[in-house]
Parts: C-alpha cells; structure tokens; sequence
C-alpha cells in the first residue's frame, strides 16, 4: 500500500479537450566491536545431542519430510520473497529466461537441516563450506542462520542424498556448535538490512574429520560490483518439483538488484530450499571450487513480492559481510554496530514492469529541502511523489492522488515557480 501524503504540489496540467480539473539515507558500513573468543555453547556442547544424537534424530525418512526454511515447493505456490514490483501477481518469464541443471552435486555444498520452525516440524536450507584456517565454518542465509540458532537438532549434511540416513550420507554430518550472524539483520525483511542475510555457522567435526577436510572449500570473496559470471547452486524442494531432491546449478550473468547491495539473476527452477545456495564466480564444474561473492537471499528472504520462481538475489559481500566472516572465522561473535541504512547508489524504484505504467513525470524541489524530487503520474490517474535523497536516488512512494479519471487524461505535466514564491 502506498502511503498517503498530505501535500500536494502545485502543476500545470495539460488535459484533453472537455476535461476539467478536479481534485533509499546515506549508509556507512562498519568494522564492529570484536567480541571475546567464545566457547561453543550450543546444542552440540557438552551437554547437547553431539553427533551420536544427531545421526539417530535424522533418519533418512526425517530428512526427506523436512520442509524448505523459504517457503514452500510448488511452482505455484510462494517460494521465497522479493522484488520491487508495482503491482504483486505471478509473471511469465523474459524469452530466453534459462532453466538449471540437476546434477550430482559437489562435497562442499549441502543442506542444513533443523528443527524448531514456528509451527514445529524440521527444517532445511542449503550451504556450502568456505575455506578458513579452522576448517569449519559453512555459509548460509540470515534467515537460515536464525532458524539455526533457535534450534535443538541441527546439522550441516555435504552434498545430501536423499533416502539415506544421516550416518549412510557420503560424507556423514557435522552437528552445528555456533552461528554468526549480524544483530541488525531481521529475517525476510525488505529494509535496507536485508543487504545483510549471511550467516556462517561453525560446525563440529565428525569421525572423518573437520568439515573442510573432507570436503574442501570455496574461498569467500568480497566485492563491490555488481555484473558478474556466476553459477548459482541451490537444494530446491522435493516433491513434484524436485522428487530426488537434487541440487541445481545455472550459470549466469548478475545485474544490481535496484536501491539495495545485492546482486540479482533470473533462472527458472529456484524454489524454496535454495536459500543460502553459493553464487560462484570462476566455477569449476569438475570440482565445484571457485570464489563465493553471494548466497540467495536478501530482500524479503531473496525472491520478488510475487514469488517468482526465476528471480533470486543475493548481498553483496562488502565491508560488513567481510567483517562478519572475519568474526566467524575467529569464532567471535560480531560485536555492536551502529544501524544499518543500505546504499547511497543512484537507482530508480521499482522495475521495468513498474515503469511501464508510468505516463508522465516531472522534477523540481517540491519539498524545499534542496534535493530534486520525482512526480510521476500512472496510467491510471494515480499520482505519486518520489522524495529524492540528495544522492542520485530516491526514498518511499508516497501517494498524492488516487487513481481518478482527471489525472488518467492529462496529456502534460511541468513543475514550477507558478505563484511567484521562489518556491516550486
């Protein structure tokens, strides 16, 4: 819902003939307070399940119940979150929109599994591990990370197959001992802080060894660009839409996900359970090695607000995504930041579907605050105010007019200083 806004500025209106007139903040990121060293203290302390308790929990028939973290399965049902789009509702693809590839899958990318949702039940999300001198720490979501960190049972499992027990998996299963994840972030929002859905979770070894020992590692990779070569690899939900619960990979090229640090791709197939998934650049098809710049997840958990199953996103790894991997490497826990604005990055709101429902815009100081603010009129006669942020962007729609017949046949609009007040 657009929020109605009380002002209304003063427009020259152009109408057909026989119509008459009736009435995202700078943001700095932050290196954070370190934390002293922790002790695990988890459900796989001392005192938890330990890996004993994990591998009799998670039968194989437990694990194949499991349900995504991000929503559920069906093509035609919610999968994950996301998007700017004007108006809420499922959409075909674009022409040459490509679908990924089941495939084996590699040792260092797997599923977490955990129980405790809010209406009970187990739970899972997908990870991979990245390389770090302690040899355990795996990569997730934020929201993953959350559900992790509230729940009794869970266990990072590499390169899961289902039908198999948790002691038959390939490469067994690590009980989680700690999770990281940064204190500003809120699970599935679409504020600004959803630049910062990653978790790392620290996990304990097993009777092969520590985690990236036997399986190897992706190397974490910060960046601060937006187009990308990556594959996107991801556990979508079983079920009709992936009855073998087999992961999938689609290679392809990332674009900026407008007004938020986050990287966009569109490839059909990515329904719930990915989340968390590795965006690799340099992939090694072979190995599955390479650099990890981005996990899906971010805005509203990391699909569009009409949960289409081709859109995913990710956050940018930037100075507070490497700043929580420091931390996690460390096992610390991240220290106290101060809040989080999101990107000062010039952006128009909204997608190209959004603006094609546009007819008419005009610009000028509407507020008096110095900043060039955006009015735009829509098709339908709505007309919306975009308060422009000093910075080449700008901040919430607000709402001026609801759509009526009046403003649905102005052919022109111009803003100026009409009553002589230096003021437009």
């Amino acid at each position: 819902m657009r929020s109605s806004y009380r002002w209304v500025p003063v427009l020259a209106l152009g109408l057909g003939a026989g119509m008459f007139g009736a009435a995202p903040a700078s943001s700095t990121e932050t290196s954070g307070t370190t934390a002293p060293a922790v002790a695990p203290k988890g459900p796989n302390g001392p005192n938890g399940p330990g890996l004993v308790g994990e591998e009799r929990y998670w039968t194989a028939d437990r694990m194949k119940n499991a349900v995504p973290a991000d929503g559920p399965t069906a093509p035609a049902s919610p999968r994950h979150g996301l998007g700017a789009q004007r108006a809420a509702g499922h959409s075909s693809p674009p022409p040459g929109t490509p679908a990924p590839q089941h495939f084996a899958g590699h040792p260092m990318i797997g599923t977490f599994f955990f129980d405790g949702r809010p209406l009970g039940g187990d739970t899972y999300c997908t990870g991979s591990v990245v390389h770090t001198a302690a040899k355990d720490i795996v990569l997730t979501a934020g929201h993953c990370g959350i559900g992790l960190s509230k729940a009794t049972h869970r266990v990072f499992v590499p390169q899961y197959r289902s039908g198999k027990s948790a002691a038959q998996q390939p490469f067994g299963v690590f009980p989680v001992l700690q999770v990281y994840t940064d204190p500003r972030y809120t699970a599935n929002t679409k504020s600004a802080a959803s630049d910062l859905d990653l978790s790392f979770a620290q996990v304990d070894a097993n009777s092969r060894g520590k985690v990236e020992d036997v399986t190897g590692a992706l190397t974490f990779t910060p960046t601060s660009g937006y187009s990308h070569k990556v594959t996107v690899i991801g556990y979508p939900g079983s079920g009709s839409v992936n009855p073998g619960h087999l992961p999938v990979r689609c290679p392809v090229t990332t674009s900026q996900l407008p007004g938020f640090r986050q990287l966009r791709m569109t490839c059909k197939g990515f329904y719930g359970g990915v989340s968390g998934g590795p965006w690799i650049e340099g992939y090694d098809s072979a190995t599955g090695k390479g650099k990890v710049i981005g996990n899906t997840g971010g805005y509203n958990g990391g699909g569009n607000d009409a949960d289409d199953d081709w859109v995913s996103y990710a956050p940018v790894y930037g100075k507070d995504a490497q700043n929580l991997f420091q931390h996690a490497a460390a096992h610390q826990q991240l220290g106290k930041n101060p809040p989080y604005t999101g990107t000062t990055d010039p952006w128009l709101p909204g997608s190209a579907s959004t603006w094609k429902k546009a007819a008419l815009m005009t610009s000028g100081d509407f507020r008096g605050t110095g900043h060039s603010d955006l009015i735009v009129v829509w098709t339908d006669g709505e007309v919306t105010l975009y308060p422009g942020n000093g910075h080449g962007g700008y901040g919430t729609e607000r709402r001026l007019m609801a759509p009526n017949s009046t403003w649905k046949n102005a052919r022109t609009i111009t803003a100026g200083d009409f009553t002589g007040s230096d003021q437009f």
